[in-house]
């Protein structure tokens, strides 16, 4: 799917929901009681429309449409070369274009807002022509009849360009686009792209309530394991199977805050403070309990996950797919691509038994064909506020078909033994998001902080890795100070304790920018389907440093995707790495203390303070000694005149001067020539 997309929960994945509540939405979807619609695997695209430009726009990310999105000929070019998949995006582009300008004025103002501010979430399903090889489609799992662009019930939001916030879309914009559907879908007729909007499935009630009542005993048997309540969240639960499954030698207070930390509660008090006092060997151990974060919670989680799978499989069962006329055969067609792919990966097997045992991690979940009984990807649907989803089998084939179909990928399967909660699971890395912040940073200030804190607070991004240069630099004002990368890299720490997705490194290539492309090529970092974000703020939009990273990765890496995204200038007035730096040689340590990250404790902004004078006070311990040797001569005899005072006392402090770099200066006016 890809993209934006609007995020749509398991039960499980919402923290927040009670196990009580969690029965109550699935005895709703037992008897049939949730308004559900269809969730289509196609590809993900959020679309508006730019009154001003007189365009369609198109998203696929939030660097798009934070800057009024693509249209037709920037979404071309993103997808060049790709094949099916550009003909598809393309295609269904140039049929809500033309769908779009349909509509009056006044219409596209209340869809679409003023200009491009309001995204739709919508779906590109393109199966291709059959047997036309200039036509491929760009087809995932399941195959649908025609193609189709589906503009979906949920997920879309309003974008305001000024603050950066996003929120639900005002109040009848969904019901103009509604009320226009007919009117848009006649403008399509001979386009080669259907638009649809909602896909609604009728749930059938089980008659049987046997799958729900199992579902319900296993939910109850882990719950009694935790010994929890009903009424428990499922973060209460994710907090007892942890600490209950973590084996370290810590005393309890702290080990409950190394949980915390893993959840990402607000309330825990950072990775620094947990591994304050501790013997190295437990604090390597807290970083590598720390590092299978994402292992630790998909095991710590597995008996609920499991639980409601085999419930939602019964769920839909059957159920029939609103965009394909024969579901009886693509359901076959799925079968024989699933048999197909565990054939060829079993023959492999000896090759490749890791990829072996992750494909029977998800054979076990299906069980067995008898158990694909749709071509549903899924269903959504909302409760309380809250979207959902009810996936089935869908989940475990595509990640069997994913293998078979992308085998370099496929060896990049990897089993990572848990001792920590006495069994073993088995996952395919999945496609990762992560992005790359190149930079001096000597020293790091709030900006920067700022600037990484929100790459990692994005709900696409997985990690953010800052690499600092390794060249020191040195201030512009005497006495001359210089900050190392090493300086840089404890600062960093030191901002980011609490922080588990953003992690620090020193250049090891010629520059930090020579950094990030050697990242993009090194296939054990990055492998097919992740993506690299690079980021810079806005001043830096119009440098190139980045415009050949794409083609690179397609040449070294491919299947490595990149994206750029441009964000506002963090930081104010004052704020860089050359007036930090003056600041600290000037001895202004109160206004060197206020451009730091406003979330830091007093003490530690001490902390930075020392780290960053660390050269300052070196040089002024080292004055201090030669004075005290030439005071030491002088009082010997080897200059004339006593060691007594001589005149007036000095004053002069050359470390505090009124913030030198600062104050306004008498501008010099050059000589005519």
């Amino acid at each position: 799917m890809g993209g934006v997309a609007g995020h749509m929960d398991h039960l499980y994945d919402n923290r927040n929901l009670s196990f009580e509540k969690m029965k109550d939405i699935m005895q709703a979807g037992a008897d049939a009681e949730l308004s559900a619609e269809e969730k289509v695997d196609g590809q993900n695209l959020f679309l508006s429309y730019s009154i001003p430009e007189g365009k369609a726009k198109g998203a696929r990310n939030k660097g798009h449409y934070r800057t009024g999105g693509l249209d037709a000929r920037g979404l071309a070019q993103k997808f060049a070369g790709r094949g099916g998949l550009e003909k598809a995006f393309s295609g269904g582009f140039d049929a809500f274009e033309k769908a779009a300008e349909s509509l009056s004025d006044e219409e596209k103002l209340r869809i679409f807002g003023p200009d491009a501010n309001i995204w739709y979430n919508a779906e590109v399903m393109d199966p291709g022509t059959e047997g036309d090889p200039n036509d491929p489609g760009s087809v995932n799992v399941i195959k649908y009849d025609d193609k189709t662009l589906k503009i979906h019930n949920v997920g879309h939001f309003i974008h305001d360009r000024e603050t950066d916030e996003v929120g639900p879309i005002p109040k009848g914009a969904l019901e103009t686009l509604d009320n226009a559907l007919e009117r848009m879908q006649r403008t399509l007729v001979g386009h080669n792209f259907n638009l649809a909007r909602q896909a609604i499935i009728e749930l059938q009630k089980l008659e049987d309530q046997t799958a729900i009542q199992q579902a319900y005993a296993r939910i109850d048997s882990a719950l009694a394991e935790e010994n929890l309540p009903e009424s428990a969240t499922v973060q209460d639960y994710l907090q007892r199977r942890l600490m209950a499954g973590i084996d370290i030698d810590i005393d309890r207070t702290r080990k409950s805050e190394l949980v915390k930390y893993l959840l990402g509660m607000p309330s825990n008090i950072g990775k620094r403070e947990i591994k304050r006092g501790l013997p190295k060997e437990l604090q390597k151990e807290i970083d590598r309990i720390v590092n299978a974060k994402r292992m630790i919670l998909k095991e710590a989680i597995l008996p609920i996950e499991m639980a409601i799978h085999d419930y939602t499989v019964e769920i839909l069962k059957g159920l029939k797919s609103v965009f394909i006329a024969d579901n009886d055969k693509e359901v076959k067609r799925l079968k024989n691509e699933l048999a197909l792919a565990v054939k060829n990966i079993s023959e492999q097997g000896s090759d490749n038994p890791q990829a072996m045992e992750v494909m029977q991690f998800h054979l076990n979940k299906i069980k067995d064909f008898s158990q694909i009984t749709t071509p549903i990807e899924a269903i959504v649907f909302d409760y309380d506020g809250h979207t959902y989803k009810f996936a089935g089998n869908f989940a475990p084939i595509n990640q069997i078909l994913g293998m078979f179909r992308y085998p370099p990928r496929s060896k990049k399967v990897t089993t990572e033994s848990l001792d920590t909660l006495g069994a073993e699971i088995i996952t395919e890395q999945e496609g990762k998001r992560v992005a790359l912040l190149p930079g001096g940073f000597k020293p790091p200030h709030a900006g920067h902080y700022a600037l990484a804190k929100h790459l990692s607070s994005l709900g696409d991004i997985d990690e953010v890795v800052v690499i600092i240069g390794k060249n020191p630099r040195t201030s512009k004002v005497d006495p001359p100070i210089t900050i190392t990368a090493e300086q840089s890299k404890r600062m960093w720490d030191l901002y980011t304790a609490n922080d588990p997705n953003i992690q620090i490194q020193i250049q090891k290539g010629k520059t930090p920018v020579s950094d990030v492309y050697d990242l993009i090529a090194d296939p054990s970092v990055f492998s097919e389907g992740d993506t690299v974000i690079l980021g810079k703020s806005d001043k830096d939009k119009g440098d190139k440093r980045y415009a050949r990273a794409q083609s690179y990765a397609e040449r070294h890496n491919p299947g490595v995707k990149v994206e750029e995204k441009i964000m506002k200038q963090f930081g104010g007035e004052g704020m860089g790495g050359t007036t930090l730096r003056n600041l600290v040689a000037l001895g202004n340590k109160e206004n060197f203390l206020s451009k730091l990250p406003a979330h830091l404790k007093d003490s530690e902004k001490e902390e930075a303070w020392t780290i960053a004078s660390i050269d300052m006070n070196e040089r002024l311990h080292s004055f201090i000694d030669q004075t005290i040797e030439e005071i030491s001569s002088m009082g010997g005899g080897s200059v004339e005149g006593g060691a007594g005072s001589f005149g007036p006392p000095n004053t002069y402090n050359p470390f505090v001067q009124a913030d030198y770099y600062n104050r306004k200066r008498k501008k010099v006016k050059k000589a005519k020539r």
